[in-house]
């Protein structure tokens, strides 16, 4: 189809509005109120434009494009109402600065001062330089305000976590309100009072944290002036120059772009073009990240022990003495854990160490217990060596039934959460199942009381309804009745209305994350949950809070099958067991005398420094450039942001130049490229092209296709439990042995710890 422009023949697909066919094109047409992914709303009328045919004006915002329209944008008309508008809206707006005639050299005469109570112009403003209304005025070229000046009233709020907010510099362009309740779903913020009084502000002005806000910073972004502003970054420099990232701080790989001053990290903001995240964040994301490079717990300085005590030493030095150490110990004699926050590079150089230089018996880590890696013994045990787990975001959102077993998602998995909230919003039913007492979640939904320890039986019996109406042999109404009431405590009522629009409804989802799968009963509800997936045609989605576990499962599956007649895992360290622990990454709370000899690889310092013999400084996430795969399965390669801090190295580089003191100066992994290439060639799911690569790049880990699912019972998993390596679940906003919400007084407020 095609349109004419400003006489220019535009050709368009799909349903744009008139001003999303501009914007593509190049044609700058005014304005304040329209955002990617909002429902047009056409406040502002500053996108007003002429349609040849139709009387008056049309914004461009809120109007479709259609085969054949003429438009014009810039007639002289035009430009006389979009000034009268934009006159109006200055006219209760700091405007000093938007129309001084002197503010091209202003920045050469007058540095900006920003710790003031009370913005009056831009050089005074958090949001100089990155303000739409900036842009908007010199587009128009106003140089005059014929009204009255009016300040709104009230004070800066300074009184929640985060964010600040100065009504003063507001226009009333509802983007705050509109992105808070159409995509993040939580309507914490709302237009107050009428009229010329008209603010935005909570319901009965009660701070953001009492209104059910969970600190995205979705505001802050949509915000097109700096009436919504984060506190940490309101007073600082502007940054000068921009680089995406891919977020290390959970499971879910969300990408991030990061402001950058002289080197260091100023603030980061969420990439609107991010595959996985769409423009949107969560509070660690958009606040935290710059926390967790600059915390004073980091290890910038490698340590080793002389005389009871940890002293600095150079990077030689503390090889020299860890090799030392660790070449006296025979094969086997060294356990070795490792993070699945690791980067894969970092994971594929440990694992190739500990096998080749070590012949230590496997890793353990925090991949161990992971809800992806339950999936797994779940499939084997059901006839399938590889459960399929590739998914998109897009999927969740798409669902008619979906059912949360345990997890917060506004907590654990909030971009999750948001495809949850858009279901909903297109009329899916959705629950989440949790223990009686266990807190609501942080979102708007829905839970399922049931006592504690009760969730397989809870499933079974939405099992027996299911097979009931798959013509199987009827399930006796007193058995539903029986575990309704007398084991559940849940109506019976209940229970068959919930199985009715589970069983009835289109596409069904189960999302469950480690905790469902954890402990001694966690295969066992989850084969419960497998079968219930089976009986109503779900799809089953693992969420993992960890920015690299699906990376850490297939790189730990490829070297079990090259080394298979190794041991999965060394057993623990003591007298019957390995002499030497090497931590790489967060580990259990060490006791004295535990080993022989410890070594820490980590980022941070915590209290199994006392037992530490070798302490080796590693780079963070946000300094070493590095493969991360997230819960979809989507391979993503983040770049470094800054330069490591100190003397930090990267994992890979540590785990060579280790390797190199103990007498394999061949060992490879001379760089990440190189690590990577490797990486790909030894581990099956990285070197083959996935199914439905696009051609956008998008890449997915290679997986088996799935065959016929059997049903499984109790005697399938008898072998799985005693093999079956302990948990290691984390809390979600610990990073890297780093608890945020513990660290953070902010944070920990948002919590509510």
């Amino acid at each position: 189809m095609t349109l004419t422009i400003d006489g220019r023949p535009i050709a368009f697909e799909g349903h744009p509005t008139l001003l999303e066919v501009a914007a593509a094109n190049g044609i700058f047409v005014p304005s304040l109120c329209d955002h990617p992914g909002l429902e047009p709303y056409a406040a502002c009328r500053l996108c007003l434009v002429e349609v040849q045919g139709r009387k008056g004006y049309v914004p461009a915002c809120s109007t479709a494009a259609e085969e054949g329209l003429v438009i014009r944008t810039s007639t002289p008309e035009l430009s006389a109402l979009r000034r009268g508008i934009l006159e109006l809206i200055l006219a209760e707006h700091p405007h000093a600065c938007l129309i001084c005639a002197e503010k091209t050299s202003c920045e050469d005469f007058k540095s900006t001062i920003r710790k003031t109570g009370e913005v009056t112009g831009c050089v005074l403003c958090p949001a100089n330089g990155r303000c739409r209304l900036q842009r908007v005025v010199a587009a128009i070229g106003l140089d005059a305000v014929p009204f009255p000046s009016r300040r709104r009233e009230g004070e800066v709020r300074r009184d929640d976590p985060f964010i600040d907010r100065d009504n003063s510099l507001c226009i009333l362009c509802g983007r705050c309100v509109r992105v808070c309740r159409e995509i993040r779903g939580a309507e914490a913020l709302t237009f107050v009072s009428r009229g010329s009084g008209t603010v935005i502000g909570t319901a009965l002005d009660r701070r953001l944290i009492d209104s059910g806000c969970q600190f995205c910073g979705a505001c802050i972004d949509a915000c097109p002036t700096g009436a919504l502003a984060e506190r940490g970054s309101r007073y600082d420099r502007l940054p000068e120059s921009e680089t995406p990232i891919i977020c290390p701080l959970c499971g879910q790989g969300c990408g991030l772009t990061v402001g950058l001053r002289d080197g260091r990290m100023m603030v980061t903001a969420p990439d609107p073009e991010g595959r996985v995240n769409r423009g949107q964040a969560c509070v660690r994301g958009r606040f935290l990240a710059r926390s967790a490079v600059y915390h004073p717990r980091r290890l910038l300085k490698p340590l080793i022990r002389e005389k009871d005590s940890l002293r600095e030493a150079s990077w030689d030095e503390a090889l020299d003495f860890a090799a030392g150490r660790l070449a006296g110990l025979g094969p086997g004699g060294v356990a070795v854990s490792a993070s699945a926050q690791n980067s894969c590079e970092d994971l594929f150089a440990l694992h190739k160490f500990a096998a080749e230089i070590l012949r230590s018996p496997g890793l353990t880590g925090s991949s161990a217990g992971s809800a992806a890696g339950a999936l797994r013994e779940i499939g084997r045990a059901a006839g399938q060596p590889v459960h399929p787990s590739n998914f998109r975001m897009t999927d969740i959102g798409l669902a008619k039934t979906i059912l949360i077993l345990g997890e917060d998602l506004a907590i654990a998995q909030p971009i999750v959460g948001l495809e949850v909230h858009r279901a909903m919003t297109n009329g899916a039913a959705a629950a989440r199942l949790a223990p009686a007492g266990c807190p609501p979640s942080s979102g708007n939904m829905p839970g399922i009381p049931i006592p504690p320890g009760k969730e397989e039986q809870f499933l079974k019996a939405l099992a027996a309804l299911a097979f009931d109406r798959h013509d199987g042999p009827r399930i006796h109404d007193g058995r539903v009745k029986k575990i309704a009431v007398r084991e559940l405590g849940v109506p019976e009522k209940s229970l068959r209305e919930f199985a009715s629009g589970l069983f009835s409804a289109g596409p069904a989802v189960f999302l469950f994350g480690p905790d469902f799968a954890a402990g001694n009963e966690g295969l066992g509800r989850l084969a419960a949950l497998w079968n219930l997936a089976r009986l109503c045609g779900a799809r089953l989605i693992p969420l993992d809070r960890e920015a690299n576990t699906r990376g850490a499962l297939e790189i730990a599956a490829a070297f079990a099958a090259r080394f298979a007649g190794t041991p999965e895992r060394p057993a623990r360290t003591g007298k019957n067991g390995p002499r030497a622990l090497y931590a790489a990454g967060p580990h259990h709370r060490l006791e004295r005398g535990t080993a022989e000899l410890v070594i820490i690889q980590a980022s941070y310092g915590d209290e199994n420094l006392e037992c530490a013999d070798v302490v080796l400084p590693e780079a963070t996430s946000f300094e070493a450039a590095g493969t991360l795969v997230n819960i979809e399965g989507r391979i993503q390669v983040s770049g470094p942001a800054i330069v490591p801090l100190g003397e930090a190295k990267p994992g890979w580089w540590i785990v060579k130049n280790l390797a190199a003191k103990l007498g394999a100066p061949d060992f490879g992994c001379g760089s990440e490229e190189e690590v990577r290439r490797e990486l790909a060639s030894a581990v099956p799911a990285f070197g083959a092209t996935p199914a439905g690569e696009s051609s956008s790049g998008e890449r997915f880990l290679a997986e088996v296709p799935a065959g016929e699912d059997a049903f499984i019972d109790k005697a399938s998993l008898r072998g799985l439990d005693a093999s079956r390596p302990p948990a290691a679940l984390r809390d979600a906003d610990d990073y890297k042995g780093l608890n945020l919400a513990q660290e953070h007084k902010s944070l920990r407020l948002v919590r509510g710890r």
